[in-house]
């Protein structure tokens, strides 16, 4: 059985975040095989004592729901290649590792495998993709600088149905949206990800003049839309987290782990009352009552919550984590074996 350990590095955690669901190259821990990815169990003491939930999305990618995470956190991983896999709903397994989440898509699945083949994480809403979606738009993701993980890619007439009804993002409470993603262009009024009601009322995201906007209609016709001050360019990863504060109705706008934009409104024609939706949520296109209006992008990682609204320092941690791995927790070294190795630990501070 191989056991090994790391901790954060300096300067990667902003401040303490509470159950934050942290990711773990597999590679790095010298794992080649799918067996030895399943039977990985993950845990804050070297005796073992608490363990922690976690996701293995494939032979590389894992995500560990870390209870409280500091700038100190220890982390130690073992496996033996004989284990199983935890059920998804097993309390150290997949869904666990989600449970504050409403709608998770690592989108590392083949699409083109039919009702609901693309996974979501919590449980709730497996997608189904439409257009013509082939297994060959699975491809390198954007996590390690856009060389780990996988992505999907989506050519114009592709798309992704929640099947949600609403559910995922109802317009009636904050919610807060993250994903990476990369344009092969950057025409305008691009839609990335959206839901649209059958009484005209709509959120999505969307490419303005070669800025990111988080846009949301009523009935009515007036509208809000928060706009970013970066330029978006071609062939470019970004992540971009978009927090909707229900009470305010303002949004917040960051990209690559920064915020871009705070509160207010770029264009105000009206006060924008409540979202109701009874379409589904949709990734990869507008939902225009049934009307297919796709786009080409490529997209990883898709993550919404709602009922909340993740912190500037949350969403800075999660870019270090997932933009540089490698730099987030340092070098794995074995652990239990005596040595330098283990009298290094002895200062570490673990945070169960």
């Amino acid at each position: 059985m191989a056991f090994k350990t790391a901790t954060v590095q300096t300067g990667k955690v902003v401040s303490t975040q509470s159950n934050f669901p942290v990711y773990v190259d597999l590679d790095r821990l010298g794992i080649t095989t799918l067996a030895e990815a399943q039977s990985v169990r993950v845990y804050a003491d070297e005796a073992k004592t608490t363990e922690w939930a976690r996701e293995i999305v494939s032979v590389t990618e894992m995500h560990v729901k870390v209870p409280s995470l500091t700038s100190t956190v220890e982390i130690f991983v073992d496996w033996d290649g004989v284990r199983a896999d935890y059920a998804v709903s097993a309390t150290y397994g997949r869904n666990a590792v989600w449970s504050d989440y409403s709608g998770v898509y690592h989108l590392n699945e083949d699409p083109s495998g039919g009702a609901g083949a693309v996974i979501d994480s919590t449980g709730n809403y497996p997608a189904t993709s439409g257009g013509s979606m082939t297994s060959g738009d699975v491809i390198t993701g954007a996590f390690g600088g856009g060389t780990k993980g996988t992505a999907m890619s989506f050519d114009g007439d592709d798309f992704l149905d929640t099947n949600d009804g609403s559910a995922l993002l109802p317009g009636t409470s904050d919610n807060t949206l993250t994903m990476w993603f990369k344009y092969p262009s950057t025409a305008s009024s691009v839609i990335y990800g959206s839901y649209r009601s059958s009484d005209g009322m709509s959120q999505q995201l969307s490419i303005f003049s070669g800025k990111m906007g988080d846009y949301y209609r009523s009935s009515a016709g007036s509208y809000k839309t928060r706009v970013s001050a970066t330029t978006i360019n071609s062939g470019t990863w970004y992540k971009i987290k978009t927090n909707w504060d229900y009470s305010a109705k303002t949004i917040n706008i960051y990209l690559n782990g920064s915020l871009d934009q705070a509160g207010g409104y770029l264009y105000n024609a009206g006060t924008v009352g409540n979202i109701t939706s009874t379409l589904d949520t949709y990734i990869g296109k507008r939902n225009l009552n049934g009307g297919v209006d796709a786009i080409a992008v490529i997209e990883d990682e898709v993550r919404i919550k709602k009922n909340s609204l993740d912190s500037a320092e949350w969403e800075e941690t999660e870019y270090n984590n997932q933009n540089d791995e490698a730099t987030f927790w340092g070098t794995w070294t074995d652990a239990g074996g005596g040595g330098a190795a283990q009298s290094a630990r002895r200062g570490a501070v673990m945070m169960m």
